[in-house]
């Protein structure tokens, strides 16, 4: 098994990203209780068959997962990869669904002035401003707070994220910073394309 770890990936993913056609997903539960999701129906165990969802890709890609009823510890997620660009879909505030890209060289987690519009937050506001370092240089950013992300149904409250437009494809929300990464320990599989989430 291939497994590698992102760090600093922040100006490597200053890139324009798009978003390629993707198969459902499958989400599924093992005997241990870890969330299990994979494209691939042959990857799931027999014995779960049964009990599997089928997410479909637009949901998927859009972050949407199913509702849990028992507090998540570990997570399977899928990714996309671009290059050196991992991306995830997450849930902000329980009800936003965004594409993030993973970056463990961001201190904080970024969100495009869109999702900002989104969740309702108005930028005319005075926020406290945070300085960022970018490919093209220091830039200054506002700090917001964040109810909830949730990602593989793995939710941290009460976060700050900064609102600054990273990337040039609207299909991608901005960055998930180690505010929110620090809460777990993380692994990505390049094999099985999933990033592994283990609340510490």
């Amino acid at each position: 098994m291939s497994r590698i770890l992102l760090a600093g990936a922040l100006v490597l993913c200053l890139l324009p990203l798009t978003t390629g056609r993707a198969a459902d997903f499958f989400r599924w539960v093992d005997e241990k209780g870890v969330i299990h999701f994979t494209d691939n129906l042959h990857n799931i165990p027999e014995k779960f068959r049964a009990t599997m969802q089928r997410i479909p890709a637009k949901d998927a890609i859009q972050g949407q997962q199913p509702a849990l009823r028992e507090p998540v510890k570990k997570a399977s997620i899928p990714i996309q990869k671009k290059g050196e660009v991992v991306i995830v879909p997450a849930t902000i505030n329980e009800k936003t669904q965004v594409n993030f890209v993973v970056d463990t060289g961001a201190s904080y987690t970024m969100i495009s002035r869109a999702v900002a519009q989104n969740l309702r937050i108005d930028l005319e506001q005075k926020y406290p401003m945070v300085s960022l370092q970018t490919a093209n240089g220091v830039i200054e950013a506002p700090l917001v707070a964040i109810d909830s992300i949730e990602v593989g149904g793995l939710q941290v409250k009460n976060l700050s994220a900064a609102v600054y437009d990273v990337f040039a494809d609207p299909n991608v929300s901005g960055l998930l910073g180690l505010n929110y990464l620090t809460h777990f320990r993380m692994d990505i599989d390049t094999q099985a394309s999933t990033l592994v989430l283990e609340r510490k």
